[in-house]
């Protein structure tokens, strides 16, 4: 006879949705990674797309970052930089095809991929490929309008990938 499954109970399961200062899974990241994951965006977007930090809306910066940074899980906060800057070396050629049809000078009009026109939007690309369904639910909860993700998101996956044949 089989041994029936041992599911943890649901306190045992909350808890193990805390870290040791008793932060939960979900919560918002310190200004610190927020200021790091920055700091690993910028270079990446201004070599992509020749901007500069100048012409940037910082506020909605920390504010999309800050988003992306929920759903990290608190056991990879503390190398999550170092994961993304990996990551945006991997994608280059993919972002700068993002950047090329759906940013400021592409094919669509000003402003209906407007994501694409800030550096979070490179994090954005990450978490939409590693944490897509929590990153929708954030975002519903924190955003007037879903538009401009699923927009973001379907130009990263869909209008980038190598078989799109542009």
């Amino acid at each position: 006879m089989e041994a029936a499954p041992s599911w943890p109970l649901l306190e045992d399961r909350h808890t193990a949705d805390r870290d040791d200062d008793g932060q939960e899974e979900g919560s918002e990241a310190s200004p610190e990674l927020t200021e790091q994951v920055r700091a690993v965006c910028e270079p990446h977007y201004t070599a992509v797309t020749g901007t500069s930090s100048a012409q940037w809306d910082k506020e909605l910066s920390r504010e999309l970052v800050g988003m992306a940074l929920r759903t990290v899980r608190l056991a990879d906060r503390e190398a999550y930089p170092k994961a993304l800057e990996q990551y945006l070396v991997h994608n280059r050629a993919r972002l700068e095809k993002l950047w090329r049809i759906y940013g400021p000078a592409g094919v669509f009009p000003r402003g209906v991929y407007h994501l694409v026109e800030q550096p979070e939007s490179f994090v954005l690309c990450e978490r939409i490929d590693n944490a897509p369904m929590w990153l929708k639910g954030v975002w519903s909860r924190e955003c007037e309008s879903e538009t401009p993700l699923e927009r973001l998101q379907e130009a990263w996956l869909y209008g980038t990938s190598e078989s799109d044949g542009r």
